[in-house]
């Protein structure tokens, strides 16, 4: 299969235009969900990797999307990803979703199982409705416009510990760039998401790439899910580890492809 080099495109999208790459051409589609204070980019690896066609795109108000003023939160962003389906993607796909992308995936999954051929957690967010409600709050209030200044630039600290240097770099720039009320609203609505929910209504192929799986993760918390573990690096496998995580994502994918 010849490798198409990655295209940029401009979907419509519910809040503004949405800014996706698109790359490789034929085999079962796949498409990318960034992190609360990523864009697209940090798939951009992933991608050039891959033979299959993918799409990676930026959640509005992220990124190079428009959408500036919101809403957010994971129901708004399962309409991003939505428009971008339907835009780029008419037949059964593979979704894949990093953090809070993770709970954007498994959201589209309940609402829309017929059109996936596969779920794909990457880090995905343990149920945070069990969390006391003072210590929700108090960590919410960390996202107000007051104490975001000073608390921006160590909150991913303990997420980045095991990373690279140069994860460690594009995962910074990427938060600087993001738009606080954005990433605020994002965190917020991951408080009240149910990820019971898409294991319910989804029944095709899932499956978790993690790099810990303490309680307060999702394979902690389902020690069912299928899941492989990879100790070694950050919460940004794909950019710390990305030959593993390449093997492990086209082995998904070949499963997918024979469940299909």
């Amino acid at each position: 299969m010849r490798h198409k080099e990655p295209k940029t495109v401009s979907v419509p999208g519910p809040a503004g235009r949405l800014m996706a790459t698109v790359e490789g051409d034929g085999g079962l589609p796949i498409l990318f969900v960034h992190e609360i204070a990523g864009d697209r980019t940090h798939w951009a690896e992933t991608q050039h990797g891959l033979a299959t066609r993918s799409v990676a795109f930026d959640l509005r108000g992220l990124g190079e999307s428009g959408g500036a003023h919101g809403p957010f939160g994971v129901e708004s962003a399962v309409e991003d990803v939505a428009a971008v389906a339907d835009a780029l993607l008419p037949e059964k796909f593979v979704l894949a979703g990093h953090g809070f992308g993770a709970a954007v995936a498994g959201a589209f999954a309940s609402y829309f199982p017929e059109r996936l051929a596969g779920l794909l957690y990457v880090e995905p967010v343990g149920d945070l409705r069990r969390q006391k409600k003072e210590d929700a709050e108090a960590w919410l209030a960390n996202f107000s416009e007051t104490k975001y200044g000073g608390f921006h630039e160590h909150w991913l600290s303990p997420l980045l510990l095991k990373a690279k240097e140069q994860t460690r770099t594009l995962v910074m720039k990427t938060l600087r760039t993001s738009r606080r009320e954005a990433i605020a609203a994002n965190m917020e609505s991951l408080f009240g998401y149910n990820p019971d929910e898409s294991f319910e209504r989804f029944t095709g192929p899932t499956h978790a790439l993690v790099t810990a799986t303490g309680p307060e993760t999702l394979v902690g918390q389902r020690p069912s899910l299928s899941h492989s573990v990879l100790q070694t690096a950050s919460h940004w496998p794909m950019l710390d580890s990305p030959t593993w995580f390449h093997s492990e994502l086209v082995r998904f994918l070949g499963h997918c492809k024979h469940m299909h």
